[in-house]
This record gives structure tokens, sequence and C-alpha cells, in this order.
């Protein structure tokens, strides 16, 4: 689902700024130093007197009081004209606060969509048209090398969701894994399955059951060791839970961490359910609580 598949960007994105940088810098010309440490910054871009501005992810390089460059992740799966024009927002707002380079770059999973934002966007101010940096599937270097996996499981993660059909992709990703701490093994293993397309998800479970390979992550052996009865209540509680983000975000309704986190760890299918039915009438996305 979109808001599975957007999750995990976020997460692997805001996990492993370098990477993503890397991938902006391969595809456009843009200064973002190279050896300079990122830190997560509040993603709150205010251009009062309109409304506050949320991008997905912000980190700053350099002296917080006097950062050197702004760089903006935004993860996209569709086409959406009114989030199109909200990124020279981001630019222009973020720019006047701080006075440096500021970069947006668009990750999206879909290859559409990434060429969609990675045309020119054209803005009522004479003068000012924003390049906007996106990165798509055929941005993402096939990782078939297992030291260039197991240095960089970010991209590796990343190049199962674009090439994960491709011959050897999977193996070198878990045989790259092999080399990481369990810690991290699990959390790479989890954001490629949760990034990756229902087919390559299924090779994912078929590689972690078979003997030949160990369960190295626990998301994967929590995911796939329940009986068949309980995989499948599972994933019913799953599917309405992405269900009802989905419809929120179709409607605009804002979601914030709380409230997703509240969808996200309830376990009750019927009151998920019940929620479901709330989300497409609701004014206010908590109010699906009430329902």
């Amino acid at each position: 689902m979109p808001s599975q598949r957007h999750d995990a960007a976020k997460d692997l994105a805001a996990d492993s700024p370098q990477t993503i940088a890397r991938l902006v810098r391969m595809k456009a010309d843009v200064e973002i130093r190279p050896d300079a440490p990122f830190r997560m910054e509040k993603n709150e871009v205010n251009d009062r007197p309109s409304t506050d501005l949320f991008p997905d992810i912000v980190f700053s390089q350099g002296f917080p009081s006097h950062p050197s460059g702004i760089f903006v992740v935004e993860v996209q799966h569709g086409k959406d004209e009114g989030k199109r024009r909200q990124i020279p927002r981001y630019a222009a707002a973020l720019w006047l606060f701080h006075r440096c380079t500021t970069i947006i770059a668009v990750f999206s999973p879909d290859q559409a969509a990434a060429d969609y934002y990675s045309e020119p966007i054209a803005t009522e101010l004479p003068g000012y048209t924003f390049p906007p940096v996106a990165i798509g599937p055929k941005d993402i270097p096939l990782v078939e090398d297992v030291d260039t996996a197991a240095a960089d499981p970010a991209l590796a993660a990343l190049s199962v969701m674009a090439h994960g059909t491709a011959p050897g992709v999977l193996e070198t990703f878990m045989e790259g894994l092999t080399r990481l701490e369990a810690s991290d093994s699990s959390k790479y293993y989890e954001y490629a399955y949760r990034l990756a397309s229902q087919q390559v998800k299924n090779n994912l479970e078929a590689a972690v059951s078979s003997s030949a390979w160990p369960v190295y992550s626990p998301f994967a052996k929590e995911h796939f060791s329940k009986g068949r009865e309980e995989g499948r209540e599972e994933g019913v509680i799953h599917e309405r839970a992405s269900a009802i983000l989905d419809i929120l975000h179709a409607r605009g309704k804002a979601v914030d961490d709380g409230i997703r986190a509240r969808i996200t760890a309830c376990t009750d299918g019927e009151k998920l359910r019940t929620w479901l039915f709330a989300a497409a009438t609701v004014e206010n996305a908590e109010d699906i609580f009430d329902a």
C-alpha cells in the first residue's frame, strides 16, 4: 500500500541521508558536501501569513546557527499538482530563513511520478522557476556486489526496491546482511521488504523461509513464522490500517505522527473496520476515534 511504502521511504531517508545525497549528486549538478554530517531538523516550513508547510524530512549541514546547506527529502508516490506547487515554497521559505543553499529532493518508488516531479516548476514570481531533483527507480544503481551491499545497506535496500527482480540482486542483498550487526541487518531487511513490490516481497519470503537462508531479521522471523490463519488475520489488520491512512490522505486530512501511530498500533480488526468507514466522512482525522 502507498502509506506503507511512504513510511518505509521516509524512515530509510531519515536514517541514511548520505545515501540519498549521493543519489542526488549523481542526478543533478548540486552542491552537497560529502564530508559534513547531516543533522535532523524540524520539518515545519513556515511562510506566514500563509499556512504552515511540512515537507517529509529536513536536514541541515554545518553549524546549527549558520548552516552551509539545507537538504529536504520529499517522498511522493503519485502525481499531485498541489504538492508539486508546494515544493518551490519549501525552497523559498527555507532559503529566506537560513540564507544558504537549499536543495529539495523528491524521492519516488514510482518512475512516472519521479519524472513528473523532475520537471522545472514555474511560479507566479517573475524569473523564479524551481528545478527540483527527483529520484526514481531508474536513478538507483543496481547493487550486485556484496561489498557494496554491506558498505551501503540503504542503497542495497533501494536496489531491491528498484531492481528486485533482476538476477542476483536479492542474493547480493541477503548476503550483505550477514556482514552487518544483527540490529542493522534487521532494520535494512525491513526497509527492503516494506519498499518492495509484491513479487519481490514473495521472493524475500521464500528466501528467509528457505533452509538455505538463516532468518536474519526479527521482523522477518515474526512475519513469516506465524501460522497461516494468524498470518491472514494480521494481513487483514494491516490492510485496514493502511486503507484508513490512504483514505484520509486522499481526502486531504492532516494525519500527524500521533494519529498514525494509534492507527498502525491497533490490532482490533473490528475497531479498525469502524475507523475505516469513519475515515470516509469525518471532518478531521482524529474524529475517527470517536466513531
